[in-house]
């Protein structure tokens, strides 16, 4: 699973002042905020859960203010983000006692019983349950035991609540014993963004989910035993999704998954979700999160290179290392040769690409020449960016039993050698583009009128001027005129 940074494709988000919480002549709600960990794919459910709240009265709030509920969705893919979301939990607890804490997503399915020991906590689902938040809820006791639910992931094909905003949310401003459910204790219904945020009427992009879990298990990666094995959705359960977030007014949807690329229901492909989704009317732009190498549509080639198509030119694609002797024992399904072959084919292939990948730094038995076999490959490929990882041992995968692991300081170094180089790669990229005039959409305002968006092959723009009217949610052109850090000054052209 591609991991991307917790800054890239931000999802526009609604907030409101306490003043404006607490507007008109309504009863107080009780008030719930979110607080996202991860991957994409967790912002994108995170958004589903908010909508499901709102649908049973809460008034759903930013991140930063006091709550009744506190939702945490996790990530485990590092030590580190363990170590986030148990600091994240004593951040709730100190700030509202009273409060219920929900732990939900992959730290909760990997390890609920050390995040039932954490003060505060209240309620810890795993992957399998955890869209159903609510149900649960209910049936938290009042003697500060802790309820726990992790039944077995199901591999079946599903489907996930399709939710229109609420009209409340637009008009609206110690020691503890352990209860464990191991199966469902809610009939269940078969059936997301972040810190906080839920998308709005006023949104710009968000995603869609397509499918969930992995079957490729490679070495390092604890996503299968978080999210189990790899599932698809429902066509048309996702289709009717689609719908509605146009409806409400979203220009670009990002496809999101744990492996999207091998996506397959009947005949249905991920060509046909593409398929599908540029027949919206209102829809402006398609993109796909992460995809892996090994499972490109040579079709999505002939799309992105049309004008026409909505589609927008941009890949993610994980490369992990570049070195063969790694690669095999990560146990990923591709040489460095082919991951090559396959970067230079879509290159050439697509006017303007934006290519971005994920490496991993330290892995274990990585030797100073493996590790320059990565660097020489990254210099010579014509990616925009990418993201590195450092190696991070988790418990019950292949990896973490090798025993020549890379001493952390050395981890380190390598990452931040292919850090510079991502931040040069992303320097000449944007070069390319300084002078021509690209379409960009709107997104994200400041208090000082400055607006900022990105172009379709993900260009962060920065507007270079004041404008006196809100340009949010428009695809607009602008000349892109100067690079200042990681993005670009656009202007629009006089007259």
């Amino acid at each position: 699973m591609s991991l991307l940074s917790e800054t890239a494709l931000p999802p526009d988000s609604e907030t409101f002042t306490a003043d404006e919480l607490n507007e008109g002549q309504e009863p107080a709600k009780k008030r719930v905020s979110f607080h996202t960990l991860g991957c994409r794919l967790n912002q994108s459910e995170t958004g589903v859960l908010a909508r499901s709240f709102e649908q049973q009265g809460y008034a759903v709030v930013p991140d930063y203010a006091r709550a009744e509920v506190y939702v945490l969705n996790t990530c485990t893919v590092t030590e580190h983000s363990d170590a986030k979301n148990r600091q994240i939990i004593r951040k709730l607890h100190r700030q509202n006692p009273e409060a219920i804490i929900a732990v939900v997503g992959c730290y909760a399915q990997i390890d609920p019983e050390a995040i039932a020991k954490i003060e505060g906590v209240s309620l810890v689902i795993g992957s399998e349950e955890k869209m159903r938040i609510t149900d649960y809820l209910a049936q938290i006791d009042s003697q500060n035991t802790v309820l726990i639910v992790r039944p077995k992931i199901n591999k079946t094909t599903f489907t996930a609540a399709v939710i229109p905003h609420s009209s409340a949310l637009s008009t609206q401003k110690l020691r503890k014993q352990t209860k464990t459910i191991e199966r469902d204790v809610v009939p269940a219904n078969s059936t997301l963004q972040f810190s906080g945020t839920t998308t709005s009427h006023q949104s710009t992009r968000t995603s869609l989910k397509i499918q969930d879990g992995c079957d490729f298990m490679c070495a390092f990666c604890i996503i299968p035993f978080a999210r189990g094995r790899s599932r698809y959705r429902e066509f048309s359960n996702l289709q009717e999704e689609a719908r509605m977030l146009v409806q409400e007014g979203i220009r670009e949807i990002v496809i999101t998954g744990v492996n999207v690329g091998t996506y397959k229901t009947g005949k249905r492909t991920l060509v046909d979700v593409v398929d599908f989704l540029n027949t919206l009317p209102g829809l402006s732009r398609i993109r796909i999160s992460s995809i892996e190498p090994t499972t490109v549509p040579e079709l999505l080639f002939q799309y992105m290179s049309d004008a026409q198509h909505k589609l927008v030119p941009f890949f993610h694609l994980p490369l992990q290392s570049g070195s063969d002797i790694i690669l095999q024992k990560m146990k990923r399904r591709y040489s460095a040769a082919e991951y090559t072959d396959e970067i230079w084919r879509a290159f050439e292939s697509v006017p303007d690409l934006c290519i971005g990948t994920d490496v991993m730094v330290g892995f274990p038995e990585e030797s100073e020449t493996e590790f320059k076999s990565t660097l020489k490959l990254l210099k010579k490929l014509p990616l925009a960016y990418f993201h590195v990882f450092p190696f991070s041992a988790r418990n019950g995968t292949p990896a973490f039993k090798m025993k020549e692991q890379v001493p952390p300081t050395v981890k380190q170094q390598r990452g931040e050698k292919l850090r510079l180089l991502s931040t040069k790669k992303r320097r000449v990229f944007h070069q390319k583009f300084l002078g021509q005039s690209r379409e960009v959409l709107w997104e994200s305002m400041k208090p000082d009128g400055t607006i900022s968006g990105y172009t379709d092959n993900y260009i962060r723009v920065v507007l270079n001027e004041l404008y006196n009217s809100d340009l949010r949610n428009q695809l607009l052109p602008v000349r892109l005129k100067e690079l200042k850090g990681q993005t670009i000054l656009g202007k629009f052209e006089s007259g």
